[in-house]
């Protein structure tokens, strides 16, 4: 099989020449003061590119470290510090060729910082949320290296020289470059982290590589970060300081936006959207549909939800557009599967449920729940594990009430700080789910269900199910296989599919240029924002 790695590397090379220009148009006007207050909608865990578990941490990490690739504003793979690469004949050996850069203390990056950084991120001993992410490729010795059965000396990638880093792979995958833009794969300074352990990202010891580093960290109050003048491309980042909030309620975050405290309001309460829509017209922008797809996990291990019947008859009972259309109000578009339809390569199907109206959905969920041996004198008692967002926990009240109504059931929600959520491997019956694409490919949602998995909340275990997601892996075309994969997650209805996100509109200051939400994956970068004069 041949991908034309070497052709596509070659154009992906010559796209970023209009990638790196000034993002300025001629003749804007710009304020002399370059600064923006963003919200990132919650505290993050760590900073660190290892530790990153969660899209807040993710969305800081894209400003201050820089991988091997970066993603334009349609999600097209353009050079970061690699800026060719090319694969022998099999695909299963790729070479990049780093670019001569800086980490902000002014030390030349080079290969051996890639080697040192993805060692360290699949290691045991770093316990990185996504250390599964280095093994999703196949990358050489990955799956024995996280068993602890061989050296993390032994992964597949090498400092061929300084400026050419290379990657070897059990066996060609496809998607491979699609996973190269994910803040976790992005290098770390190796003396700066040895020397301060777990303290290295604080502001006073971190050292980075991308368009901007950490100046002030205030816990649950605010990350500030400011420009980094030894960033390669510095000389077309306008932007001096962004100052990062982190405000979990959308209401809150409303009113700061109105009193013209932070520049963007991406999420808008749906009770106000229209009128603010209306009442703001010269701020709206707007959104593109995110490859992002909204689910509960369904524990599958201990308790009543290991009977598929009550899976069912709660999967059943929920009515999806009273929550797309009455409660979130932003464009949600019903979900009954997994993977979102317009995933790269993806051919979706329509299970039979999703078919049913809503009345007949209800009629079969008390029929199964009515066999499973609830009822008036033994009702349903569940716990449902949520963060403590505002519209996540309504989400969950408005879902507790339709199970009440429907089947009789007492939910009893747990709200969680996020921080303590995106930690937790111990859901209780129900757990809020969700995931955005890491790459675009129908395999970073169908991986989370693999046997084993360390995002796999529902503990789901199908022989049958891991055997195709095998496959697919070195597929030239996987599409049957996933196909049939989530044909087999959905008739074991190990997860609550809900919805998926279509466009949108936010409100975005006027005088805030550069700054556009299409990335699919949400891949959001700060180094093309810039400040207008009023």
């Amino acid at each position: 099989m041949n991908f034309n790695r070497a052709l596509l590397g070659t154009a992906i090379l010559s796209a970023s020449l209009n990638a790196y220009a000034n993002p300025v148009p001629a003749g804007t006007v710009l304020a002399e003061k370059q600064e923006i207050v963003l919200n990132n909608d919650s505290e993050v865990t760590s900073i660190d590119p290892a530790k990153q578990g969660a899209e807040p941490a993710f969305n800081l990490g894209r400003d201050l470290f820089e991988g091997l690739t970066l993603q334009d504003k349609a999600g097209r793979t353009i050079p970061g510090i690699a800026l060719s690469w090319s694969a022998n004949a099999d695909n299963t050996i790729y070479t990049f060729k780093l670019r001569k850069s800086n980490w902000s203390n002014g030390e030349p990056l080079t290969a051996k910082d890639f080697v040192y950084s993805w060692q360290r991120l699949i290691d045991p001993a770093t316990a990185s949320p996504y250390s599964w992410f280095v093994a999703i490729p196949g990358i050489k010795n990955s799956a024995a290296i996280m068993k602890g059965d061989q050296p993390i000396s032994t992964l597949g990638v090498r400092a061929v020289d300084d400026y050419t880093f290379e990657v070897t792979l059990d066996a060609p995958v496809p998607y491979f470059v699609k996973l190269l833009s994910h803040p976790v794969l992005a290098p770390v300074h190796q003396a700066t982290v040895e020397k301060h352990g777990t303290s290295w990202t604080q502001p006073d010891n971190i050292v980075s590589n991308g368009a901007f580093t950490v100046s002030d960290w205030k816990v649950n109050e605010k990350l500030v970060m400011q420009k980094n003048s030894k960033y390669w491309d510095a000389s077309n980042v306008v932007l001096n300081k962004i100052t990062w909030l982190p405000i979990g309620d959308a209401n809150v975050s409303l009113n700061r936006f109105l009193a013209g405290e932070i520049a963007e309001l991406r999420v808008i309460p749906a009770a106000q959207k229209a009128k603010l829509l209306k009442s703001h017209s010269a701020m709206v922008a707007d959104r593109s549909a995110s490859l992002g797809s909204t689910f509960n996990y369904l524990n599958m291990a201990k308790g009543p939800t290991k009977d598929i019947r009550v899976r069912k008859a709660l999967a059943y009972a929920l009515d999806r557009n009273i929550i797309t259309k009455a409660i979130l109000k932003g464009g949600q578009v019903p979900m009954f599967t997994l993977v979102p339809p317009q995933t790269d390569g993806f051919k979706s199907f329509k299970p039979e449920f999703s078919q049913w109206t809503q009345k007949e959905r209800n009629a079969k969920a008390k029929a199964l729940i009515a066999a499973a041996g609830y009822g008036k004198d033994n009702p349903l008692k569940l716990t449902f594990t949520t963060p403590t967002f505002a519209t996540d926990v309504k989400m969950a009240t408005a879902m507790a009430g339709m199970w009440k109504q429907t089947l009789g059931a007492q939910i009893d929600i747990k709200q969680q700080e996020p921080k303590v959520f995106y930690g937790n491997k111990n859901p209780g019956n129900i757990h809020r789910g969700g995931w955005t694409a890491d790459y675009n490919e129908a395999s970073t949602w169908l991986d989370l269900f693999v046997s084993g998995a360390a995002y796999n909340r529902s503990f789901y275990s199908n022989a049958n199910y891991d055997q195709h997601m095998k496959a697919a892996k070195t597929m030239a075309d996987p599409s049957a296989a996933y196909n049939s994969a989530e044909q087999q997650l959905v008739e074991d209805m190990a997860f609550l599919p809900i919805y998926r996100n279509g466009a949108d509109k936010y409100l975005l200051h006027p005088t805030v240029g550069g700054y556009e939400l299409t990335n699919p994956e949400n891949s959001f970068y700060r180094k093309n924002i810039y400040i207008k004069a009023k």
